[in-house]
Formats: structure tokens, C-alpha cells, sequence
């Protein structure tokens, strides 16, 4: 078992998607844990959430959207 099978392990358990930096604009999925080979130390759990920025296809934040009410 490796480091990375701990973290995709905790992060299935607890219901979240991925990670994300507070540090800078890095964020991986579970399945992608460290695509940019930086150091984890700063990485915190968090939720896959749409784009609004324009640049990606999605963003990991650190609560869940909320949803939209019927209307």
C-alpha cells in the first residue's frame, strides 16, 4: 500500500473527489492524485465543482456547491 492509496482510500471514504491547494491554483481528482509532482503538505480534501473561470473544466473547493432550489 502506498501513500497515495491512503489518501484516494480517505478521500472515498468521506465523500470527497479530490484535492486542493491553498497555496496556489493546484487541484487533482482521486484518480489523478499529484499530476504536478509538487509536494502534498498544503493539499487539503475537497469537492469537484463546474468552472467558472473559463481556463479549466472543473475546480476542487473546499465545500460542496449549493444546490439550486426548484423553481
Amino acid at each position: 500500500m502506498t501513500v497515495a492509496d491512503i489518501i484516494r482510500a480517505y478521500l472515498a471514504a468521506h465523500g470527497y473527489d479530490g484535492l486542493w491547494s491553498p497555496d496556489g491554483e493546484c487541484a487533482c481528482l482521486a484518480s489523478d492524485l499529484r499530476p504536478c509532482n509538487e509536494p502534498m503538505g498544503s493539499c487539503r480534501p475537497g469537492y469537484k465543482t463546474p468552472c467558472d473561470c473559463g481556463e479549466h473544466d472543473w475546480h476542487i473547493a473546499a465545500a460542496r456547491e449549493a444546490e439550486e432550489p426548484n423553481a
